[in-house]
């Protein structure tokens, strides 16, 4: 291999040792091989082989060890203890919430069999009180006895214990509870002053016990939405009212049998195989629940669980062979590679399934790949096939792949392979999973072209996992701002959706349920209609070429979708960047240092109007730097009047611009401005997104907390009904398309919820005799989404 200086951080160098070693192989075409030869191949090329062990022996020694004071791949009580520390400061101080993810921290980082474990645990279940999370306070206080917390403060947990049972509710468990407090403190040699502390409690639970309860709170349990017309027989993880058909131009599709409404369910599936994300804020490794009261693995301090159970699961059907990849900070360094190597194991963890010839007997790995491939793949998705068959026979595109990436994807199945063979007992225990004698090397090879193929099944089948997130930005106009957005959390694999051909105007809408996939009609499907995802690029985020282009460079295909086709808005995404002609109001589009309108033919003095925009830039800058609100207003008003002097009305960036108006607007009292603001940014992305998108949903949410700061902040002001009864309009609409493209069991949905039932009873409130509803007929203009 060519001399090259590599970086002295070993992560980066595994995109330089692809680029050096598929060089030196790229002589060879091998793209037309099957995954067994070129496996094969790469198997037996002992200097591949030695490169790639001495990169992963130098990423076990570099990463698996602690990092710093703060930070250890391993577990190391020292690092805990820190972190509590860093906790207990912060409790003292009544920052609760850091304190919490300080605590949080000491639980990921302590041995967990060593004392600082159940330490960290009961620590962070005082901050769970403090934060009103009392479930998962009782499971830190459960998991902390049971993991050796000192048995002379233990009476402490047992009465926090009792405090949750009693903000829950469940007055049995709390009377319960406290007779077990009660009764272990005896059984303890107290000291007068902790004695008397102890009672002073039991008191105080006594009294609440014998008051009238808040009524018990609602199960966590949450009811997934049925699949329109049940479960289809014939199609794994599908609605009955669709159905999986071929044809010789499309491959495998699927099509509507029987009209369905917006809303209707027609896949509720959960994956073959994920990972994770990194994160601040990780997700469960099992079940992809965020927001999670994380427990870690046992033995590393980079995989995290949103319970014990989970944990075990995890453990038993992948973990245990990833742990010293997660050690090494292997997975975050190969990306989606990560995604096949979990197919390979979650496939023996389950058990590779017989052929479906079942006469023949293979002993080779050419001819197991054979046989697994030699199957209908339309029967296949029955419910009753093993769900391995639907993996196994997706499309993998490497006959349209180049070269040279092929050979990337088969040095990175090689590198996998080694770390299974080296730094993990797996090919002990694949044998047992696989229902046909194979040899050693036959079993390597076997998991190798998995593994390769995998890789070339994900990179056009592969799905992002998104939810909503709250999260903290630093706003130099408002300073710290919470706000959501969406995030992704895994990427997975779901071999029944994966059967949706792309359209860039899609028919559906994703949504997620932990790992679970929950696909819903957008709009109207007719029956005989085709249904369509999109693989990425959109209508209405990117021009006709623009889309044309990526998914030939993904996905391998030239699409001729309906939205690619049609002439007439093939660049319709433009409009949203253009300039407005200031002859006939139309839009322009600048291509290059010219440009013309083409509705009258006026020209376009482009260098003047990014003069105006020099000048308007300048006066929203002077707006974030002053404190004083008025002045903010001014200035920021001053920029958005320049702005639409040069942008079409449609510029996102002048939408933009409106918001930060909007914003002022509210922080002064004046919400009548700042509500028009928002309705007008509601129609530019009902036009450019559709009514029924996640950008209005956002929009009308936006909307909804400006009209209530205005119900709140004005009580006796005489429209105050009218507002009433817009904002529970606007509410009720923002909290069905946060439905639509979210689902009911996240947070803001449920959030958004409360607040309309709380609008509903202000409406009751001021409800008179010889009040009349016609002023919803007045909105209507408005309000009509």
């Amino acid at each position: 291999m060519t001399s090259v200086n590599l970086p002295e951080d070993c992560s980066k160098q595994w995109e330089i040792l692809l680029l050096l070693l598929s060089s030196e192989e790229k002589k060879i075409d091998r793209t037309s091989e099957n995954e067994i030869d070129t496996m094969s191949y790469f198997s037996n090329n002992e200097a591949v082989r030695k490169i790639m062990l001495q990169w992963l022996q130098q990423m076990k020694s570099s990463y698996s060890k602690k990092i710093n004071e703060f930070d250890t791949a391993l577990k190391c009580d020292d690092v805990s203890l820190l972190w509590r520390q860093r906790g207990n400061d912060n409790f003292r101080a009544n920052l609760v919430e850091e304190s919490y993810r300080c605590y949080s921290k000491s639980v990921v980082y302590a041995k967990h069999n060593g004392p600082m474990y159940p330490l960290a645990l009961a620590n962070r279940s005082a901050s769970l009180l403090r934060l009103k999370r009392f479930k998962e306070c009782l499971v830190d206080i459960s998991m902390a006895i049971e993991s050796g917390y000192p048995a002379e403060q233990q009476h402490k947990l047992l009465l926090r214990r009792v405090d949750c049972y009693i903000e829950l509710g469940q007055r049995s468990s709390a009377r319960s509870a406290l007779t077990a407090a009660t009764q272990y403190a005896s059984t303890l040699n107290l000291s007068a002053a902790s004695a008397l502390e102890f009672e002073r409690h039991v008191k105080i639970f006594e009294k609440k016990l014998e008051n009238p309860m808040c009524a018990e709170l609602e199960d966590d349990e949450i009811e997934l939405p049925e699949l329109l017309r049940g479960s289809n027989a014939d199609f794994n993880a599908a609605s009955s009212g669709i159905e999986l058909r071929r044809s010789e131009t499309a491959g495998r599709y699927v099509v509507a049998n029987q009209s369905a409404r917006r809303g209707d369910v027609l896949f509720s599936e959960e994956p073959y195989a994920w990972v994770t994300l990194p994160s601040d804020e990780p997700s469960c490794e099992m079940c992809c629940q965020p927001d999670i009261n994380l427990v870690p693995c046992s033995r590393c301090s980079r995989s995290v669980y949103c319970g014990a159970q989970c944990r075990a699961r995890g453990a038993l059907a992948f973990h245990r062979w990833e742990c010293v990849g997660s050690q090494s900070a292997l997975f975050p360094t190969i990306g989606i590679a990560h995604l096949a190597l979990r197919v390979l194991l979650l496939s023996a963890s389950q058990g590779f399934p017989l052929v479906p010839q079942k006469s023949l007997k293979p002993n080779t790995a050419s001819e197991l790949f054979k046989c697994y491939s030699d199957v209908d793949d339309i029967q296949i998705y029955k419910a009753d096939s093993p769900a391995f068959y639907r993996m196994f026979n997706l499309v993998t595109n490497f006959d349209k792949m180049n070269n040279n990436d092929y050979i990337q994807y088969a040095l990175t199945a090689t590198m996998l392979t080694i770390y299974l063979e080296h730094f993990t007992t797996f090919f002990e225990y694949l044998p047992s999973k696989v229902p046909y004698t194979l040899s050693g090397e036959e079993l390597r090879l076997f998991a190798a072209a998995i593994i390769l193929r995998s890789l070339g099944q994900l990179v056009c089948n592969g799905h992002a996992t998104l939810s909503l997130a709250t999260v903290e930005e630093d706003d130099a106009r408002n300073g710290c701002t919470v706000t959501e957005r969406e995030v992704r959390r895994a990427t997975a694999i779901y071999p029944s959706a994966a059967m949706m051909n792309h359209s860039c105007e899609p028919n559906i809408i994703n949504t997620f349920y932990k790992n679970r996939l929950i696909v819903r009609c957008a709009n109207e499907l007719s029956a005989g209609g085709e249904v369509y995802n999109c693989y990425g690029p959109h209508r209405a985020r990117e021009p006709a070429t623009r889309r044309r282009a990526q998914l030939r460079a993904q996905y391998m295909f030239n699409c001729t979708c309906t939205a690619c086709r049609d002439n007439d808005r093939k660049d319709f995404v433009l409009l949203f960047s253009a300039y407005v002609c200031q002859s006939c109001k139309c839009p322009v589009l600048v291509s290059g240092k010219r440009a013309r309108c083409q509705q009258c033919s006026s020209n376009f003095q482009l260098d003047r109007a990014l003069a105006i925009i020099d000048r308007a830039d300048d006066f929203a800058l002077q707006a974030e730097r002053t404190t004083n609100l008025e002045e903010k207003c001014e200035k920021m008003l001053a920029s958005y009047k320049l702005k639409q002097q040069v942008w079409h009305r449609h510029h996102s960036s002048l939408r933009a611009a409106a918001d930060r108006l909007a914003r002022i607007y509210a922080d002064l009292g004046e919400f009548g401005r700042s509500v028009e603001l928002i309705k007008q940014n509601i129609q530019s992305l009902e036009y450019q997104f559709g009514s029924f998108s996640v950008e209005v949903a956002h929009e009308l949410r936006k909307l909804s907390d400006v009209m209530l700061e205005r119900i709140f902040k004005l009580p006796g002001h005489p429209d105050y009904r009218y507002w009433c009864l817009e904002a529970h309009k606007i509410m009720n609409k923002a909290v069905q398309l946060m439905e639509l493209n979210y689902g009911k069991w996240e947070v803001l949905v449920k959030r958004l919820k409360e607040q309309e039932v709380f609008l509903a009873s202000l409406l009751a409130e001021c409800r008179t005799p010889d009040t009349t509803d016609c002023v919803h007929n007045n909105l209507h203009y408005n309000l009509k989404i």
